[in-house]
C-alpha cells in the first residue's frame, strides 16, 4: 500500500527545498541558490571546486480549463490548481530524495560530487554539462557514429 509519505505528497515543496539545503550543507557545499523563471526552478550550488547547477521543470496548466458552463473559476479550476501543486510537490520530494541518494554515494566513497552530478556541473559559458552534450549523444546515436569531444579517437 502507498501512503501519503511514500507517494511524496504530504511533503511541501518548500519543506523539500528546506530538506536539501540541509543536505547540501551537510554535505559542505554552499552558496546553495533556488530560483525560479517561468514553469522552471532551479537550484544551484559549490561544492567540491564545482559549480552546479539542477532544472526543475514544473507542471503548469496549459492556459484557460476547457469545460463547459461558466465555472471556470470554480471547483474544476480548484481542482486542477490542486492536482498541479500536488504534482509539483512530488516532483520537489523526488528531487530531494535523489540528491539524497547522490550525497550518500559520494559520502560512502562510491562516487565523487562531480560523478554523481556531473550532468549538473556548469561549464564556463553558464551551460551545464548535458546542455553541451546533450545534443552530442543525440547525433551518435542518430548516426550510429562515435562522437569526437576534440581528443585522439579510440577504437
Amino acid at each position: 500500500m502507498t501512503g501519503p509519505y511514500t507517494r511524496g505528497d504530504s511533503f511541501t515543496s518548500e519543506a523539500s527545498r528546506k530538506h536539501i539545503r540541509r543536505a547540501l550543507g551537510d554535505y559542505g557545499a554552499t552558496d546553495v541558490l533556488f530560483t525560479q523563471r517561468g514553469n522552471h526552478s532551479a537550484i544551484a550550488f559549490k561544492g567540491g571546486g564545482r559549480q552546479f547547477r539542477i532544472v526543475l521543470p514544473l507542471l503548469q496548466s496549459e492556459g484557460p480549463l476547457v469545460i463547459r458552463g461558466d465555472i471556470a473559476d470554480g471547483p474544476l479550476h480548484e481542482a486542477n490548481a490542486k492536482l498541479l501543486e500536488r504534482a509539483n510537490r512530488k516532483s520537489w520530494h523526488a528531487l530531494a530524495l535523489a540528491i539524497d541518494a547522490k550525497l550518500a554515494a559520494a559520502a560512502a566513497g562510491i562516487a565523487t560530487l562531480e560523478s554523481e552530478f556531473l550532468a549538473h556541473v556548469v561549464l564556463p559559458g553558464n551551460k551545464t554539462v548535458l546542455d553541451e552534450l546533450g545534443p552530442v549523444i543525440d547525433s551518435a546515436y542518430r548516426s550510429g557514429r562515435r562522437p569526437s569531444f576534440g581528443g585522439p579517437a579510440h577504437a
